[in-house]
């Protein structure tokens, strides 16, 4: 009952994120003009564009073709349209996203802890040390979580779970980090607080897992991202109910510690 309760209290934290982020853009206009950014560039214009392109512009065009080269006009337009716009929207919007989820999280902690943002670490070089730690735990716990997705029967909800804690440590961190906590006691909390954390990111997981493309899932995440950012910081899940922990990022840091070391030695 314990792992219930901590699920749906995520579950819960990560439904009122809504209420909490339109009452955040009506009390701070700076907040709410990253926010609107955020929309604009990722809604309005990135994911819009896919719509309108597979939705309208590929249909009529293949109505008026000949149907023996249908296939192929499918194909060549396609390509042209990902090369030529696809392609350098998503990497000038990654570029941007990365600056505007910073600013944003910066912005709500300040607000919602009314104190400045602190560094976990003493040193620049320390700091930087701890976000590339970071960064490999992560990218090695997205090659963990797509080969659970290949067990049988149970690749999907592993999947989803696994995915789940990922956008849910993207969110947190952000807090984590603003309260001085380094990388080991970040993933302690994702470990000692699983069910909550599961529970937090599953509907975000859910709903990307479903996109039709990556490019599709890659606009959904950068629209709701933003909006448990904001959640996080009204959040305590370490101060909720605690589970038995599952230390699912264990592989993950085994193997960065392995990379790290060699790193150092060279």
């Amino acid at each position: 009952m314990d792992i219930l309760h901590a699920f749906l209290l995520g579950l819960q934290d990560s439904l009122i994120s809504g209420g909490k982020t339109v009452k955040l853009l009506k009390q701070d206009p700076e907040i709410r003009s990253k926010l609107l950014q955020c929309f604009m560039l990722n809604g309005v214009v990135f994911m819009f564009s896919l719509l309108i392109f597979d939705w309208i512009i590929v249909p009529i065009v293949l109505l008026v073709a000949p149907s023996e080269t249908s296939h192929c006009i499918d194909v060549i337009l396609t390509a042209v349209f990902r090369v030529l716009w696809v392609l350098p929207l998503y990497l000038i919007s990654r570029l941007l996203n990365v600056f505007w989820y910073q600013e944003i999280a910066d912005l709500v902690y300040k607000s919602v802890r009314r104190s400045r943002s602190r560094s976990p670490t003493s040193s620049v070089s320390e700091l930087i040390a701890d976000i590339i730690y970071s960064v490999i735990v992560q990218c090695v716990f997205l090659i963990q979580a797509s080969l659970a997705g290949l067990v049988p029967v149970l690749g999907y909800p592993l999947q989803v779970v696994h995915m789940a804690l990922v956008y849910s440590l993207y969110a947190f961190e952000y807090v984590w980090m603003n309260q001085g906590h380094g990388v080991v006691r970040r993933v302690a909390l994702m470990h000692y607080n699983w069910a909550y954390f599961t529970g937090y990111g599953v509907i975000m997981s859910v709903v990307i897992s479903c996109a039709e493309s990556y490019f599709m899932g890659v606009c959904l995440f950068s629209l709701m991202f933003p909006v448990l950012i904001v959640s996080a910081h009204h959040s305590s899940p370490q101060t909720k109910v605690k589970c038995f922990p599952v230390p699912l990022f264990r592989p993950s840091i085994f193997v960065t510690e392995r990379v790290m070391s060699l790193t150092n030695r060279r």
